[in-house]
């Protein structure tokens, strides 16, 4: 526990090194979020968008201030750290000593994430604030501890996804275009540009069914009001159930890949 307790506190330190990279990359969400609020003001001023999208004006304006923060929390980038690691052999180091990769990579992520979250939630408090007061938007105590908990496992599940995803580097020879192509489509696809459902009742169906919107668009629909309790609580459930999901999977990769890694004198 020690080692693990170690690598988060690097996660940390690095991330705080990098704080002026951090804070840009929480500045770039504005420019798309004042197009996107332009948009919304235009659709909602000049027709009833409210009935097209299933959205009230307040909870789009509020979907659209924190989903470009929370995305661009949920986002990784550790994946290119592995490919490094099985492509020129990092990935010995960690195999001679009793260290679990996995639990080293989930340590430094989390502590890459801690301030980011911190900063998030200073953004979050601004914009809460903000949409109580113009756009009379009601929260309560547990809601916004809900979020909390719904931000947290989001950033979780994210890991584990994207922790599968880069465990391919085991079989194949250039992932990097396959990165940024994840990337960006489950930014899309999780809500992170506009709530999948707007687009009806079979696209809320999908997003159900699917692991993506439970990274963006569920801890974002909590705060704003769009869920009952009931279903914030199915939605946690489903959370816990994609997590568990992605870790077996993700050790049965590792465990496959492994013996490629052996095989090809790795």
């Amino acid at each position: 526990m020690k080692l693990y307790r170690c690598v988060y506190q690097m996660g940390v330190e690095t991330a705080l090194e990098y704080r002026a990279n951090m804070v840009l990359t929480l500045l770039s969400t504005i420019f798309p979020i004042i197009i996107q609020t332009f948009l919304w003001n235009y659709l909602y001023g000049n027709g009833d968008a409210g009935a097209m999208t299933g959205y009230s004006y307040t909870e789009i304006i509020v979907y659209t201030l924190l989903a470009g923060l929370v995305s661009k929390l949920v986002i990784t980038g550790f994946e290119y750290q592995i490919n490094e690691d099985i492509k020129d052999g990092g990935l010995n180091k960690y195999l001679i000593r009793p260290v679990n990769y996995c639990g080293y990579r989930f340590c430094s992520y989390l502590g890459e994430k801690m301030p980011q979250l911190i900063l998030l939630l200073i953004c979050t408090s601004v914009l809460v604030a903000f949409s109580s007061i113009f756009l009379g938007l009601k929260l309560s105590l547990v809601r916004i501890v809900l979020f909390l908990v719904g931000l947290v496992l989001a950033v979780i599940l994210n890991f584990f996804i994207f922790y599968c995803v880069a465990l391919l580097s085991f079989w194949l020879t250039d992932v990097h275009l396959l990165f940024g192509t994840v990337s960006v489509v489950l930014v899309v696809v999780s809500g992170g540009v506009f709530p999948m459902d707007i687009f009806g009742k079979t696209a809320a169906l999908l997003i159900s069914l699917l692991p993506f919107g439970y990274t963006t668009q569920f801890p974002v629909n909590i705060i704003n009001g769009k869920l009952s309790m009931g279903a914030i609580g199915t939605g946690m459930l489903c959370q816990l159930a994609w997590i568990a999901f992605f870790w077996g999977l993700g050790q049965m990769m590792w465990k496959k890949g492994l013996q490629r890694f052996a095989a090809v004198g790795g």
